[in-house]
């Protein structure tokens, strides 16, 4: 190989391994922040909170037959205002304590759903962040 063509190599390699190097120190410099559970060394671990259980549902207004439009219930709950999760989940049963249905989810603590038939229908809330739900509120009959 002639001389400038490893001089050349050379340059590409260096520029290359500088570019690495220079990536390299610009993500060290990036921050994380994380909250530890143990004081001290050895191993520590992470944890998130917990989602909180909303108030129970108070429904405000209920259409119980299937005549214009059909069962609806509008409805409004409490939730603690530091720990407002992304969203919530309205669930209705055919029962109380029975299997649930999502009848539809809000960012906000009230909410108009659709009620299943001309059935009894009990209504409960849970609190929604990404994948991850809380526990389901006492529910209320709805019809």
């Amino acid at each position: 190989m002639s001389t400038p063509r490893v001089v050349f190599a050379a340059a590409v390699v260096a520029t290359a391994w500088t570019t690495v190097a220079t990536g390299l120190l610009a993500v060290g410099a990036a921050r994380a922040e994380a909250a530890w559970l143990k004081p001290g060394p050895g191993t520590g671990y992470a944890a998130a909170l917990k989602l909180q259980t909303p108030g129970q549902p108070i429904v405000d207004s209920a259409k119980c037959n299937s005549s214009n439009g059909g069962p609806s219930a509008t409805l409004h709950w409490s939730y603690p205002v530091a720990a407002l999760p992304p969203g919530f989940e309205l669930l209705t049963a055919t029962s109380a304590g029975g299997p649930v249905s999502t009848a539809g989810t809000t960012t906000t603590t009230s909410a108009t759903i659709p009620l299943p038939g001309n059935n009894k229908v009990y209504v409960s809330v849970r609190a929604t962040a990404g994948p991850w739900k809380g526990t389901r509120s006492v529910e209320v009959a709805a019809c």
